[in-house]
């Protein structure tokens, strides 16, 4: 494998070489492939030569090697992701959010969730203009400073001549052009690297599709909206559509005012001297989270703020942010108040006033999303942190629904029955019989790969699961052959959701979150309880 992967980057590099010498002579689509491979091919190869060279290496060495690769290489990729944006953009934002990405790449990867650069204004008017008409008629005021870049397009604050603020999305002038570049970049390259993730990258490009038609995505919003704000209204909020000011490339909705969800979360703590950026890494973290029980016993006593801030740094280093937050709002509510500024017993207040805040607000995610998913059958398969808001009020904000998924009934029961397995902890046989259910072929078909690998993508990070001699052990008992594009989707909520979750230090099974609404599907499907009604609103097809 190691040496047919040489070949292929080997052949890479050639790509990159002849790629620079054609460079200035081609089109802006050819142009954008060109420059990447430039950077993609030279870095594949080093990657590629220093595995080669450091095969019989000890398993320290090998991950001292590779940590100066990506420490090198992360920056690098960060740059050729800001200057080619579009769908490179999603792709560095999915991997900012998963734990088993290297920590170099992460960390340069954060700054897409939120900070990308945006397009100039009058590109942004020219399209508003041409698909509704002049800005003075549709709005009071329109800021020219974007409050939000994606990797399709980017959102305005805008008045409308009601009062009303909203948000206006807008597509990029190029944005359908450059796609179909971009495809062929990344197609090329999972050919190289991976061909048998072909079939499911198929069904990625097929979801990425649909951002380029707003539309879809104005169907998708009024369909959550109508689904999940009946049952979830005090804890999350889906923005409202203005179907008069929605085009192909132009979406108007409802302003929800707040930061980003992760942020404020991260603000909070830093507020109380807590550096979660400087907290162990995960693996250390994983290592301590047995300790948790005992620390937490050393709250009891604290009853200043000046010793909680102290306490709560100390946990920090210690745990991260699971036991930070359980120590210092313990603390804090002793002393008559909460993390969350909202004093114990008081009426109102501006957010939760449990110490179970965080694995609240957390909980309250996973819980959506599985509603979504079991129960509506429509799902986002987009919720990384960049799409999550921290409201005023204390709710959390769901925006962008630009990739929503439609799961019909039978590959749905099929995936609720492996949540329930992987939750129930069920033997590795009924769990691998589950896998196999909703479509998953191997090589073999042995039930330790099947059941493994069904843990490793539902389950609890554990600390096995960390170490790199664990991943090659678990790919030397077999081989995914088939992977089903149902399942492709659920798999990125869950890791995007679970990315958030570990960042936060909050080790939560996705499997066990869902399946409360997992079962209800099982029941719903065999007739044993009715459907909930979702106020009426068809899921979109």
């Amino acid at each position: 494998m190691l040496r047919t992967f040489s070949r292929r980057s080997a052949a890479a590099v050639a790509i990159g070489s002849g790629a620079t010498a054609v460079y200035a002579y081609s089109d802006s689509g050819f142009r954008r492939q060109c420059k990447f491979w430039i950077t993609v091919g030279p870095t594949a190869a080093h990657y590629v030569a220093c595995s080669m060279m450091h095969k019989k290496s000890d398993a320290a060495a090998r991950s001292q090697e590779f940590a100066k690769l990506h420490k090198k290489y992360a920056p690098v990729s960060l740059d050729l992701i800001l200057s080619l944006r579009g769908l490179y953009i999603k792709f560095g934002q999915a991997a900012a959010s998963s734990p088993f990405v290297p920590d170099a790449y992460r960390t340069q990867f954060k700054q897409l969730e939120s900070d990308v650069p945006s397009e100039d204004f009058e590109s942004i008017k020219k399209v508003i203009e041409e698909e509704l008409g002049p800005m003075d008629r549709l709005f009071a005021h329109f800021s020219p400073a974007a409050c939000g870049a994606a990797s399709t397009g980017q959102a305005h604050v805008a008045k409308l001549h009601t009062g009303e603020d909203v948000v206006v999305k807008v597509q990029y002038p190029d944005a359908a052009a450059i796609f179909s570049a971009d495809m062929q970049c990344l197609r090329a390259l999972i050919r190289l690297a991976n061909p048998e993730a072909l079939p499911a990258f198929s069904e990625f490009e097929a979801q990425l599709a649909l951002e380029l038609d707003y539309r879809q995505e104005l169907r998708n919003l009024d369909a959550i909206f109508g689904a999940v704000m009946p049952r979830y209204a005090d804890r999350v909020a889906v923005p409202v559509t203005h179907h008069h000011l929605c085009s192909k490339r132009v979406l108007t909705m409802q302003y929800l005012p707040g930061p980003k969800l992760e942020g404020a979360m991260r603000a909070k703590m830093a507020a109380l001297g807590i550096n979660l950026d400087a907290s162990e890494k995960m693996k250390d973290w994983l290592v301590r989270l047995d300790a948790e029980s005992k620390v937490a016993a050393e709250a009891e006593a604290v009853v200043d703020q000046s010793l909680a801030s102290r306490l709560g740094r100390f946990a920090s280093h210690l745990v991260g942010v699971n036991t930070a937050v359980w120590l210092v709002d313990t603390a804090l509510t002793l002393w008559g108040t909460t993390l969350w500024g909202t004093r114990v017993g008081a009426s109102g207040g501006d957010g939760p006033e449990s110490h179970q805040a965080l694995r609240t607000t957390l909980t309250t995610l996973l819980e959506v999303h599985g509603f979504e998913m079991f129960i509506f059958g429509t799902f986002n398969a987009d919720p990384h942190p960049g799409n999550l808001i921290a409201m005023e009020d204390g709710r959390v904000g769901l925006i962008d629904y630009g990739q929503c998924k439609r799961l019909d009934l039978a590959p749905r029961r099929a995936i609720a029955d492996l949540m329930i397995k992987i939750a129930d902890d069920a033997p590795a046989a009924e769990v691998a019989a589950a896998f196999r259910r909703v479509g998953v072929r191997t090589e073999k078909g042995g039930d330790e790969f099947l059941s493994k690998m069904a843990r490793l993508m539902f389950g609890r990070v554990d600390l096995e699961m960390m170490d790199p001699a664990w991943h090659r052990s678990l790919h030397k008992l077999d081989k995914i052959t088939h992977y089903p594009p149902e399942l492709l989707m659920v798999h990125r909520v869950a890791l995007i959701l679970r990315g958030l979750s570990v960042a936060l230090r909050q080790n939560l099974s996705i499997a066990e979150a869902w399946r409360p609404h997992a079962a209800a599907c099982l029941r719903v499907a065999e007739g044993e309880q009715p459907a909930p009604e979702t106020t009426g609103v068809r899921a979109p097809s």
